[in-house]
């Protein structure tokens, strides 16, 4: 009886919780992600580095179409598109693709 009362005033009621339900809990806990987690760290250095990547990209897109350099690979475009034979022909697919959803 006195065990009893002792346990509700610590807290403890008739369940008692082992060890490895709390170790679960606690792993589970970990699980849910806030804003700040990311899921692999690849997707870290994306989130954090955004800016300067995106940069970096629209730089290079700008200049190989500038100097008549495939986007994609660094072969030789066709005239006036930014893909070489290869490529545009792809692009074309990938349309006719999209187009049929």
């Amino acid at each position: 009886m006195i065990k009893k009362l002792w346990g509700k005033i610590k807290g403890r009621g008739k369940k008692t919780v082992s060890k490895k339900k709390k170790l679960s809990k606690k792993r589970s806990s970990k699980k849910t992600k806030s804003k700040d987690e990311y899921e692999n760290r690849f997707q870290k250095f994306y989130h954090l580095n955004k800016k300067r990547l995106n940069k970096e990209r629209r730089s290079s897109y700008k200049s190989r179409s500038k100097n008549g350099v495939c986007v994609r690979c660094s072969k030789k475009v066709v005239k006036g598109i930014v893909f070489c034979k290869y490529h545009q022909a792809k692009q074309k697919e990938y349309n006719a693709k999209a187009r049929k959803k």
